[in-house]
């Protein structure tokens, strides 16, 4: 059994675009990226992009890169597509780690991998946290999570939830997947959900697919999607 650590590396994103390439301290952010992936054990590390920039940034590295002019709908489908290009086998794990999570513990990444290596079914795992910060919650840039009580997922959206109470579930940028689920992801057609709220993983929720979550504790990251973003993690960086 094979894990995949694909980064999906679109360089022209409609909120900021050209992220990627925007330094933070000395490394632009998908070079900061490729660092934090080398630390997942035992992974095949794979930049997957629309960019010869990017893609002389993973050579440079050390790292795996495909380069494709394709258009995907989303980052997830990018995902499909490089795994199978690969060939990656059903059972291979396959982890989508978003190219803009900046900061991202590579710890609970691990946690994923040992849980979809636990799992028999198709089913899905990704990662969140819990804050009680209304700054955090009203920015439509952060994907909200209703969970049960068995930490499955029962809906993902961009809106405020009325019955979040004190405390809120924030989703960050990865998912991690049996190729087998992947490939099943990519057969299945978009939900109307899924476009409403530019939200691939509603497609899994749509299709009845269970999504785990794992909550980060102390979460550090910052999912770069805005100028204000960037201006963040500059200074968490000090710079």
């Amino acid at each position: 059994m094979k894990t995949f650590v694909i980064l999906p590396a679109r360089m022209k994103s409609s909120r900021l675009p050209n992220k990627l390439i925007k330094k933070i301290g000395e490394m632009t952010l998908i070079e900061h990226m490729i660092a934090r992936a080398k630390k997942i054990k035992d992974a095949m590390i794979i930049v997957s992009t629309d960019s010869n920039i990017i893609y002389n940034y993973a050579v440079k590295h050390c790292v795996e890169a495909m380069l494709s002019k394709k258009v995907f709908k989303n980052g997830t489908e990018r995902c499909y597509f490089t795994a199978k290009t690969y060939r990656a086998k059903p059972s291979d794990i396959v982890i989508n780690l978003q190219a803009d999570e900046f900061n991202i513990n590579v710890t609970y990444i691990n946690k994923l991998i040992k849980l979809l290596k636990s799992f028999k079914t198709e089913s899905v795992a990704t990662l969140i946290y819990k804050t009680n910060s209304s700054d955090e919650y009203s920015d439509k840039n952060n994907v909200k999570v209703i969970a049960d009580r068995s930490s499955r997922a029962i809906t993902f959206t961009r809106q405020k939830l009325t019955s979040a109470g004190s405390h809120y579930l924030i989703h960050l940028g990865v998912y991690a997947f049996k190729f087998k689920t992947l490939a099943l992801y990519h057969k299945l057609g978009q939900c109307n959900y899924e476009k409403e709220e530019s939200l691939e993983q509603l497609r899994l929720i749509w299709n009845n697919i269970p999504v785990y979550c794992v909550e980060v504790k102390n979460n550090k990251s910052i999912g770069i999607n805005s100028i204000r973003d960037l201006k963040k993690a500059r200074l968490s960086y000090g710079n």
